[in-house]
């Protein structure tokens, strides 16, 4: 089975779950006999993708990459060289394209401008990205903050071009998306090719953004879902959103639970007095998603009621500067870390010293951070609206809201270490069922019913002459 995968990042070089989950969803299906050519806006050189061919390109190329074992291996590479982040939106898109000083060169060919109404409209109606999808193009002004920010979705067009051009005459079975920048490319490559696709939800617009929503992209991932063949969804709390958000139909989404990767917890970092005695961690983009905001105010009243106690906000994301202040204003600033966006040997530490990792997620699709949080022996508080609650039954779990309740169950956990040993205990026992291999069970099923039913139908379209 030969499947051809977009997506949007992959490790080292990740800003959120969505890398995360495609390494270990395509290494366990490549285990499974899957051949899997994976795309991304770029390749940095460091990715370890002996399993799959990685591509990043127009045009065939070939890259060294370095397996596990620092063997050197062969990598098929294809330039498509997007300017995109998969958590950007339009105004984080303009703000990097300034900041990068990204020149006329880059964004002044011809690009569409819509109207949201004028896009929205255009997505419903079916029209396919590639061609022209947004109307009649106009000159971007690099001075035009507006027409910057619409720059971003001249990117996901002109990605959307280069993967027709490349791989509209490759064989392949299927073709597998990963969120909404991918959804265009792969319906326009489904129309072209008559291959089925699959649309896979690691997060919806509704969840990073909330009330204040961007109506194009939104609009994006609604005409992706009701085009693909089926879609996916990292959790049942994200089959619901889809259901609700996008009216797509129950029957046509398919649940498949992420996995985590095995985690030696490295005990000397516990054992190093460098750190303070109770160690509570946030470890997530510092966005409004992600809830940082409710963790200050839950800090500010644990503080009072716990000695020798240090808060850990890692990571980063357009909110970090305000929770500093707000962190600053409760005068609580002096038991704060702000380690910033973490990884490898730092990530390592942050989960091994931790006696608890606290996940106060608004919208939480799924949140394999918990997973690795307790593949580390810390036990974990969830948010009730997270898909990871679904899986993991033997930890704490509170409406993200309830900063007092929130509170009480760090006081209490942190005052019972017995509590707290019980609590990983059994929460990895779960976790052994939780691996990717599961996941690409649950994945070859899907990809097993898509091509079934196109068999199917092929051969009833012949019987009809």
């Amino acid at each position: 089975m030969k499947v051809l995968m977009l997506g949007w990042e992959y490790p080292p070089h990740i800003s959120g779950g969505l890398g995360t989950a495609c390494a270990g969803l395509t290494a366990a299906l490549a285990e499974k006999g899957v051949d899997i050519h994976f795309v991304v806006p770029k390749v940095i050189g460091d990715e370890v993708t002996p399993h799959m061919a990685f591509t990043d390109a127009l045009g065939s190329a070939s890259d060294v990459a370095k397996t596990a074992d620092n063997e050197s291996v062969k990598t098929e590479v294809t330039r498509l060289p997007a300017f995109l982040n998969p958590y950007w939106n339009q105004k984080q898109f303009a703000a990097a394209v300034a900041s990068s000083q990204v020149r006329s060169s880059r964004l002044s060919s011809k690009i569409g401008v819509p109207e949201v109404d004028a896009v929205s409209q255009a997505l419903e109606d079916g029209e396919v990205y590639g061609v022209s999808p947004f109307g009649d193009s106009n000159e971007c002004n690099q001075t035009d903050r507006h027409n910057l920010a619409r720059g971003l979705f001249s990117e996901v067009e002109r990605f959307t071009s280069d993967i027709l051009a490349r791989f509209s005459s490759e064989d392949f079975d299927l073709i597998h998306a990963h969120d909404w920048m991918t959804f265009p490319a792969a319906v326009a490559l489904s129309h072209t090719t008559g291959r089925p696709m699959i649309a896979h939800v690691h997060s919806l617009e509704h969840d990073r953004s909330g009330l204040f929503y961007d109506r194009e992209i939104d609009a994006i991932e609604r005409f992706g879902l009701r085009s693909a063949t089926k879609v996916v969804a990292v959790s049942h709390y994200t089959k619901r959103s889809i259901e609700r958000n996008h009216l797509i139909s129950g029957d046509r989404v398919e649940v498949v639970h992420n996995g985590v990767y095995p985690r030696q917890v490295i005990s000397d970092y516990r054992q190093r007095k460098t750190w303070p005695q109770h160690i509570v961690l946030f470890l997530g983009r510092v966005t409004f998603q992600k809830g940082p905001d409710y963790f200050i105010e839950v800090a500010s009243k644990v503080i009072p009621h716990v000695r020798d106690i240090l808060f850990v906000l890692a990571g980063s994301g357009d909110m970090l500067p305000e929770v500093q202040e707000q962190a600053r204003a409760l005068s609580i600033d002096q038991h704060f870390l702000f380690p910033g966006f973490v990884q490898g040997d730092e990530l390592e530490e942050l989960f091994s010293v931790a006696d608890l990792y606290v996940m106060p997620s608004v919208s939480e699709p799924f949140g394999i951070a918990a997973l690795e949080a307790i593949s580390f022996n810390t036990p974990t508080i969830l948010s009730k609206q997270s898909g990871v609650s679904e899986v993991i039954q033997h930890a704490l779990k509170v409406d993200f809201w309830d900063t007092d309740r929130m509170a009480d169950l760090i006081i209490n956990s942190l005052a019972h270490p017995e509590l707290r040993q019980e609590l990983i205990e059994n929460a990895r026992l779960e976790l052994s069922k939780l691996h990717w291999g599961a996941a690409a069970d649950s994945m070859l099923a899907v990809y097993r019913e898509v091509l079934s039913a196109q068999a199917r139908e092929a051969l009833s379209g012949a019987s009809c002459y």
